[in-house]
C-alpha cells in the first residue's frame, strides 16, 4: 500500500482527486488532505507520506517552498506538481527541484492514472534497489571476516600483500594512506606453552566479541586469533608529531583492554608498532611482536616508547632483513656480478644509517654472515672448503669500515663461487650416471622419467640440468646415441637396414630410414 497526500486551496480539486485515485487503485491509500503549504509541511511530518500531489500557488508558504522544506527530512518522498497553465514557469522550478512529474489543470482520469502509475514504479525500483543494497552489504559483511584474515596472513607470511590491500580500502572507501599494527595476547596466570594453547582455545570461544568490540574502536582490518594472538591493522590519519600519534594509539590499545575486560576476565598485553605508508606495514607488525615481547607489568606498549626512531629513516630494520635475504639469494644463484653490486649497495645503507659506526656495522655484518655460513651448510659445505671457524676473530681484528666491507666482500663472493663449483659437480655426477644409464639401454624404450628416476631427482630438474649440461635434450641425445651405433653397424656390412633399425631400439625401418637421412644427410643404404 502507498500513502498519498493531496495539497491544493482549492476543496474541489482536493476532493475531485481523492475520489478519482479511489476509484483507479486500490494500492493507494490517500492519508492526508490539505489546502496549504504550512498544512502539507505539518501532515507530512505526522503521516509520512510515500506520494505528495502539490499545488504550486497557494496562499502563504507556496508549493515550491513546501516541497523544499519537505525534502530536507524526507528524502524518499515523490512529489508531482498540480499546475495551470499559467504557472509553468513555477513548475519548471520545481522539476528542477527533483519533483517526479506534474499534471495540468483540470485533472483528468487519464493523466492522473498515467503519473500515478509512474510514481508508483519509481517507488519500486527505489525499494527494489535497496532491498539489493541491504542483501549485498548482508553477503558482504559475511565475507569481510574472510577477507581480513587471508590479508593479515599475507603479511604474517611475509608474501606481497599490496594489491589485496588497495583493493580492501578501494572497497571500503578509505581514504587514508597511513597505518600500524597492534599485536592483542592473552594470557592467564601461570607459564609455559601448555598455558598458553589453553588461553588460545578459551579465547577463540569469544573472539567475535572482541572482534566487534574492536570493530566498534577503530577503522581498522583484524586478523584470525592464531594460539592466543590477534593482530590488528589500524588505519591512521597524518600527525604532525610522532608523539601525538603515539598516545592516541595507546589511549586505544587501553580503550580496548578496558572494554573487552569489562565482559571477560582475561590478562591482556598490547604490543604497538610506528606508523607507516600501507606498503611498509610489514615494519610495523614487526616492531609490534618485538614490543609484544618487552611487556613486563604494563598492559600496552609502544615501539617508540622503548626505542627511538628518527623520524627521517626509512630504513628499517625489516628492510634491512630483506637485503640480507635478497643477498643471500644471490650467492645461491651463483650471480657475481650481482652480488658485488647489492653488496655495494648494502653498504651505504647501513653506513648511512649507522653514521660509519664500526661497531653497528659490524654486528649487522656478523648477523648476515650467520646467515651465509647458513647457507654454506644447505649446500653441503664443509669447514675445510669455508674456513668459518676463524670468521669470528677475524671480524674482531678488523678497525675500519672499508676493511670490514671488503672482508665481507671476499667471503661473500668465494662462498657463492664454491657452492656453484659443488654444485656444477653435482649436476655432473648426475649427467654422468644418466648418460652411463642411455648408453648401456639405447636400444630399449626408453623415457625421460625412467632415467630421472634411476638418478632420483624430478623428470623437470633432469631434463632441465641435462640440456645444460650436454647441449642437447633428452630425446636428441638418445637419438644422437642410436644414430652413431647404426653408423659403425652400417659400416661392418653384417647386418641389414632392418636389422639394425631393430637392433638400436625402432619398431618401424621406414622411419628409421627418415630420421637416419634427416640426420646423417643421406639414406642408410647409401650410407652402407
Amino acid at each position: 500500500m502507498y500513502k498519498l497526500m493531496i495539497a491544493d486551496d482549492e476543496q474541489i480539486v482536493v476532493d475531485g482527486i481523492e475520489f478519482m485515485v479511489k476509484d483507479l487503485f486500490d494500492n493507494i491509500e490517500v492519508v492526508a488532505k490539505v489546502n496549504s503549504g504550512r498544512e502539507a509541511i505539518e501532515a507530512t511530518m505526522a503521516t509520512v507520506p510515500d506520494i505528495v500531489l502539490m499545488d504550486i500557488k497557494m496562499p502563504g508558504i507556496n508549493g515550491i517552498e513546501a516541497i523544499t522544506n519537505i525534502k530536507k527530512r524526507h528524502h524518499n518522498t515523490k512529489f508531482v506538481i498540480i499546475s495551470a497553465y499559467e504557472q509553468f514557469e513555477y513548475a519548471k522550478q520545481a522539476v528542477e527541484l527533483g519533483v517526479s512529474d506534474y499534471i495540468l489543470k483540470p485533472v483528468s482520469f487519464d493523466n492522473l492514472k498515467q503519473v500515478l502509475i509512474k510514481v508508483i514504479s519509481e517507488i519500486e525500483e527505489e525499494r527494489q534497489q535497496k532491498k539489493r543494497e541491504i542483501e549485498n552489504r548482508e553477503k558482504l559483511e559475511k565475507v569481510i571476516p574472510v577477507l581480513e584474515h587471508g590479508f593479515i596472513y599475507s603479511i604474517l607470511m611475509n608474501t606481497d600483500y599490496r594489491d589485496e590491500l588497495y583493493k580492501y580500502r578501494d572497497l571500503f572507501e578509505i581514504n587514508k594512506e597511513l597505518a600500524y599494527i597492534m599485536v592483542l595476547e592473552f594470557t592467564e596466570e601461570g607459564e609455559g606453552s601448555q598455558n598458553v594453547i589453553g588461553t588460545g582455545v578459551k579465547t577463540q570461544s569469544f573472539y567475535p566479541k572482541v572482534q566487534s568490540i574492536i570493530k566498534y574502536k577503530c577503522k581498522c582490518i583484524i586478523g584470525p586469533m592464531i594460539i592466543n594472538r590477534i593482530t590488528i591493522m589500524i588505519y591512521e590519519d597524518q600527525f604532525d608529531k610522532e608523539y601525538e600519534q603515539r598516545v592516541k594509539a595507546i589511549k586505544l590499545a587501553e580503550s580496548i583492554q578496558t572494554a573487552i575486560n569489562e565482559w571477560i576476565d582475561v590478562k591482556i598485553h598490547i604490543g604497538i608498532g610506528s606508523c607507516y605508508k600501507l606498503d611498509k606495514i610489514k615494519n610495523s607488525l614487526e616492531e609490534a611482536f618485538h614490543t609484544l615481547n618487552r611487556i613486563s607489568g604494563d598492559h600496552s606498549l609502544h615501539i617508540n616508547d622503548i626505542f627511538e626512531r628518527e623520524p627521517d629513516d626509512e630504513y628499517t630494520y625489516v628492510d634491512i632483513k630483506g637485503d640480507e635475504t635478497h643477498i643471500i639469494q644471490l650467492i645461491e644463484n651463483g650471480n657475481e656480478e650481482s652480488l658485488v653490486k647489492e653488496l655495494g649497495v648494502f653498504f651505504n645503507k647501513i653506513e648511512k644509517k649507522f653514521g660509519s659506526s664500526l661497531v653497528d656495522m659490524t654486528n649487522i655484518m656478523t648477523e648476515l654472515m650467520v646467515m651465509v655460513l647458513s647457507c654454506s651448510y644447505r649446500h653441503n659445505l664443509d669447514e675445510g672448503e669455508v674456513g668459518y671457524s676463524t670468521y669470528l676473530g677475524e671480524l674482531r681484528r678488523i678497525e675500519h669500515v672499508i676493511e670490514l666491507q671488503n672482508w665481507c666482500l671476499r667471503k661473500m663472493v668465494y662462498i657463492s663461487q664454491t657452492i656453484q663449483s659443488k654444485r656444477h659437480l653435482h649436476i655432473s655426477k648426475i649427467v654422468l650416471k644418466a648418460k652411463e644409464h642411455i648408453d648401456a639401454r639405447y636400444n630399449e624404450e626408453l623415457s625421460l622419467t625412467d632415467i630421472s628416476k634411476e638418478v632420483a631427482i624430478s623428470p623437470q630438474y633432469f631434463s632441465k640440468i641435462f640440456k645444460e649440461e650436454i647441449g642437447l635434450s633428452f630425446v636428441e641425445y638418445v637419438r644422437e646415441k642410436r644414430m652413431d651405433i647404426a653408423k659403425e653397424l652400417l659400416k661392418t656390412k653384417n647386418y641389414s637396414v632392418k636389422e639394425i633399425c631393430y637392433k638400436i631400439g625402432y619398431n618401424d625401418p621406414n622411419y628409421f630410414s627418415r630420421l637416419f637421412k634427416k640426420l646423417v644427410g643421406v639414406s642408410p643404404t647409401d650410407f652402407k
